[in-house]
């Protein structure tokens, strides 16, 4: 393994309505599929700029997940429309300097 680099990765994603607007939602969560087990990101540090995104997981979460990576369901509702919207990523960790996506969407959209 190589030297690792100091940065501390986040995983997130944003949610948006049909016009591209933010949508600030209820009930997020995430799964990870494998350890059937909800993810909390640990060490964020809320921004303020941008609502309509959530942090899924950070470098403090990289145990919780395989080196292979493992499939995480998020789910999260649109309060104005109480549409709930589920999608799935793949994210790495283990023993590695961070955690990593390895596929998955970036933006969710609401309909």
């Amino acid at each position: 393994m190589g030297v690792c680099t100091a940065i501390y990765a986040t995983i997130g994603i944003k949610f948006v309505n049909s016009k591209g607007a933010g949508v600030v939602v209820t009930n997020f969560t995430a799964k990870n599929l494998r350890s059937d087990s909800l993810i909390v990101a640990v060490g964020v540090i809320d921004p303020g700029f941008s609502p309509s995104y959530r942090t899924i997981a950070t470098d403090g979460n990289k145990a919780q997940f395989s080196m292979e990576g493992d499939n995480v369901q998020i789910s999260a509702t649109n309060p104005d429309t109480h549409q709930i919207k589920t999608t799935t990523m793949k994210i790495a960790g283990g023993c590695t300097c961070h955690i990593n996506k390895v596929s998955g969407p970036d933006t969710v959209t609401f309909d």
